[in-house]
């Protein structure tokens, strides 16, 4: 319980600092984590190499280092959530094409927000309720500590975006009542070895997926929207939608999951340091 309070503590006093010093410390983190700690580095460094087989070292090593930048904001931005106020996030989230999601609401159509862990994810997420038309839920894994899971949820919910546990993923959208919601899916994650039912081309190998947005597309009839999402500058970013599917229903079997895992992977390539790289994504091949 002390070390809750401790870090609650600490998160509040460094959300209050103005952007500037914040970032001076997000500085810090990186040269931290980069040349002190070497937070995973082989693990970042194995992911590339799989990734991007025809880079050069130094090629990949100029994106490692990026990327510590890119994870460095993410932490000091998230802190400062603790702390945001509703017109500060308006004006360092913005929505390109709006009419994407209202042509789908104003047609009472449920939708799949599909995204990866790309720039600030944590933002982006707590952010769409401002943005969109629709009433907006999201899955989330409750930590072992209870204070800090209850912390988590009300942060992310704080402007308007409803969390279940991931668990009752299927029973609650299957049911909800809510009659044209935005379900957000981070659909990069590796699933868990006994749950392997699909594999497919992603950054040059074969990866597992989930097949969790196409299986709840197909029996709730959503669409399915890809969001790019991209750093302006500092602290500011752009969503771009892309509507993938109308109805999930009108698919064959593995096209939803093949062609937003080629969304994604066509951002990555683009700009793959505000990638996550860190996380063992290939730990199941």
């Amino acid at each position: 319980m002390i070390g809750y309070y401790l870090a609650i503590g600490l998160g509040n006093l460094l959300s209050r600092l103005p952007y500037q010093a914040l970032y001076t410390f997000s500085n810090f983190l990186r040269f931290l984590m980069m040349r002190v700690i070497a937070y995973r580095k082989e693990v970042i460094q194995d992911n590339l190499r799989r990734s991007f087989p025809e880079k050069k070292t130094e090629e990949l090593e100029n994106i490692r280092q990026k990327f510590y930048a890119n994870f460095a904001d993410i932490i000091v931005e998230s802190l400062k959530s603790l702390n945001l106020s509703e017109k500060d996030m308006r004006r360092r989230v913005k929505l390109n094409k709006p009419e994407v999601f209202q042509r789908l609401y104003n047609k009472e159509k449920g939708v799949i927000m599909v995204m990866g862990h790309y720039t600030n994810f944590e933002w982006i997420a707590t952010a769409i309720p401002l943005l969109v038309p629709q009433k907006c839920f999201a899955v989330y894994h409750p930590l072992n500590n209870k204070r800090f899971s209850r912390k988590i949820v009300q942060i992310r919910e704080q402007f308007g975006l409803t969390l279940f546990p991931m668990e009752e993923t299927y029973p609650f959208m299957l049911n909800n009542p809510e009659k044209n919601p935005l379900y957000v899916f981070m659909a990069d994650q590796s699933p868990h070895k006994g749950k392997i039912k699909y594999r497919t081309q992603f950054l040059n190998q074969s990866t597992p997926v989930h097949l969790g947005v196409e299986n709840l597309a197909k029996k709730c009839g959503l669409a399915v929207v890809f969001i790019n999402i991209q750093r302006v500058k500092r602290g500011h970013y752009e969503i771009t939608p892309e509507l993938l599917f109308e109805d999930g229903r009108n698919t064959e079997q593995y096209e939803i999951t093949d062609t937003h895992v080629k969304a994604l992977e066509k951002v990555i390539i683009k700009k793959p340091s505000d990638w996550l790289w860190s996380h063992r994504r290939w730990k199941y091949v």
